[in-house]
């Protein structure tokens, strides 16, 4: 005859093989868990560092060099870029959008053509001597042309050629009569005698 404890233990007594199963159960659980965790931790991290990438890739200082790309019409977006590129902008000074430029003689592009970040740059053009230029009409942004071009632009802008380059500012180093312009700019020290072809 069997002792009657020995049925109770059989049903409630935990076995070293059950206590291995369960440490099993529990371990695959727990890595599954923290792997998940870990996953979810990475990919959260990853994307705050594309956000935080992106807002400081538009994050602009004084000096700093810029592309302004126009393509669609009246909506204009500085990139930061290498100053080497033609045509591009040097950060003269950065105001609040919407205020103005410590002088008229800065290019800027006002909040109702370009995005908050952009309206805020004062900007002095980064451009060769003997080069072409298309200037976007109503509001100024800049493309390299090609200076055998003589049509009109129907899109509404004004082709340009740079014909002298001068770092120094000086309305005096250009002509200034018929289609030939001076473009001083103050800081950084830059002045462009421009002839109007088209």
């Amino acid at each position: 005859m069997r002792d009657s404890g020995a049925n109770v233990c059989e049903s409630l007594c935990v076995t070293p093989r059950l206590r291995r199963q369960e440490r099993t159960v529990v371990t695959v659980a727990i890595t599954v868990m923290v792997a998940a965790a870990t996953v979810v931790g990475v990919s959260s991290l990853h994307r705050a560092r594309v956000a935080f990438d992106s807002e400081h890739a538009r994050s602009f200082a004084v000096g700093d060099c810029v592309v302004v790309p126009s393509d669609a019409l009246n909506h204009v977006q500085a990139r930061k870029a290498s100053c080497t590129e033609d045509p591009s902008y040097v950060i003269g000074a950065t105001v609040a959008a919407g205020d103005e430029c410590p002088t008229p003689e800065y290019q800027r592009f006002d909040r109702d053509v370009a995005d908050e970040a952009t309206a805020g740059l004062c900007l002095v053009p980064n451009l060769l001597a003997e080069h072409c230029y298309l200037m976007q009409l109503p509001f100024g942004a800049l493309q390299r042309a090609d200076c055998a071009t003589a049509e009109p632009d129907p899109a509404g802008g004004v082709l340009v050629q740079v014909n002298e380059r001068y770092d120094v500012h000086d309305r005096r180093v250009c002509p200034d009569v018929g289609n030939q312009f001076v473009w001083p700019y103050p800081s950084p020290e830059r002045t462009y005698c421009t002839e109007t072809i088209v």
